[in-house]
């Protein structure tokens, strides 16, 4: 896999988490992705850090959607 395919994937989970149906494990999954990405050199530190912090992101606003609907 190079750069750009990693980093489209990445990407791509992070965006399915606003339809998360299990926001905490998929969270979980995603941040694994972007651990290994950085491990395998895909991603340096500070772009993995960005990638980091929009699946917080993603992970917060859908947490609030599930909380607020029940």
């Amino acid at each position: 896999m190079n750069t750009p395919t990693a980093l489209a994937r990445l990407g791509l989970e992070i965006a399915k988490m606003k339809k998360s149906c299990t926001p905490v494990p998929d969270r979980t999954f995603v941040m694994g992705m972007i651990e290994m990405a950085e491990f395998a050199d895909l991603v340096d530190s500070p772009t993995a850090n960005r990638y980091r912090d929009a699946l917080d992101a993603k992970f917060v606003e859908r947490n609030t959607q599930l909380k607020d609907a029940s």
